[in-house]
């Protein structure tokens, strides 16, 4: 394959990627969990690694602490995570998911997974098989 070839294929794959997540976000938003993409991101990484300072979930993001804590504050008043400080420094605040939290997210993520099975059912075994191991070898990639 050439380089004009190459780079067809990557605005392809670049144009897909960016209308699969569109679509995604759109059915997503049609089921009405009451979770945005970036919440549902956040409870997704607390469930995963458990109690967490505000800026450690933002370095997790790629964004600065103050993005996060306006959604943090909109989360804590929903009742969906949990705020501590710190004994010994009282300016850090550790984050964790409520009981209520992972209610949301079970359900947030029931839903996505009902979405992406629909898509998925669209593939042949083989294929399945085939775009799930290429995404897993990019994955894996430095």
């Amino acid at each position: 394959m050439n380089e004009k070839e190459f780079s067809v294929y990557v605005d392809r794959l670049e144009n897909a990627f960016s209308l699969v997540a569109r679509k995604l976000a759109a059915d997503l938003a049609k089921q009405e969990i009451g979770l945005t993409k970036p919440q549902f991101f956040v409870l997704n990484l607390l469930s995963k690694r458990g109690k967490c300072t505000v800026s450690e979930l933002a370095d997790e993001m790629f964004v600065k602490p103050s993005a996060i804590t306006t959604m943090i504050d909109r989360l804590y008043k929903s009742g969906l995570v949990l705020r501590e400080r710190d004994e010994e420094d009282r300016r850090v605040v550790y984050v964790q998911l409520s009981d209520e939290g992972m209610k949301a997210l079970e359900k947030a993520r029931s839903e996505r997974r009902k979405i992406i099975e629909r898509y998925l059912s669209h593939l042949e075994f083989e294929e399945l098989k085939q775009f799930v191991y290429i995404l897993e070898k990019i994955v894996q990639m430095n």
